[in-house]
């Protein structure tokens, strides 16, 4: 039962960052129809997002209302796992290669400050500060998804029946 208190808990959070994956996803889709290769980002955020529907959807109506769901959401829930967890991963590496080797914020924040514009307000250390914020964040998103992940392996193999059609009593 605390699984699915967990579970529950880690699904709204999923639910909050994949509405913002939502916006940003809405912005970057006229750059990447203009710039073929966003599109592979936009691919991945969709994933995301559609994970976190999904799932949350298996968990109101599955097992919160025990009602009968459509194979597909299943497979749906299978095959976008598989691109999260790749996004999960992805961002865990890149926070614990940035938390780890802290001169490599500072140097990207050299760099955003020879591309920024000289009417630009932002100071080289608020700019570390943004890129830490970023890490952190991500490592923590990173961690909440995979650990969503794989309690959504548990319970999509517990509650199988769940998308098995019921049939009416016969007697």
């Amino acid at each position: 039962m605390k699984s699915l208190l967990l579970y529950r808990i880690l699904t709204y959070a999923l639910m909050v960052v994949a509405g913002f994956f939502a916006l940003m996803l809405l912005a970057v889709l006229p750059a990447a129809l203009a710039n073929p290769v966003l599109l592979i980002v936009v691919f991945l955020l969709a994933c995301v997002i559609i994970y976190s529907y999904t799932s949350s959807r298996f968990l109101h109506k599955g097992i919160y209302g025990h009602e009968y769901c459509k194979p597909q959401l299943r497979d749906l829930i299978r095959v976008n796992s598989f691109f999260a967890m790749g996004i999960a991963v992805l961002f865990l590496m890149q926070s614990i290669t940035l938390l780890s080797n802290p001169q490599l914020a500072d140097e990207t924040a050299t760099q955003a400050m020879d591309n920024m514009p000289p009417e630009a307000s932002l100071s080289k250390e608020s700019i570390i500060r943004i890129l830490r914020f970023i890490e952190r964040f991500f490592l923590i998103y990173g961690i909440i998804l995979l650990t969503h992940i794989i309690i959504t392996y548990r319970l999509l193999k517990q509650y199988r029946d769940v998308f098995e059609p019921h049939q009416p009593d016969q007697e």
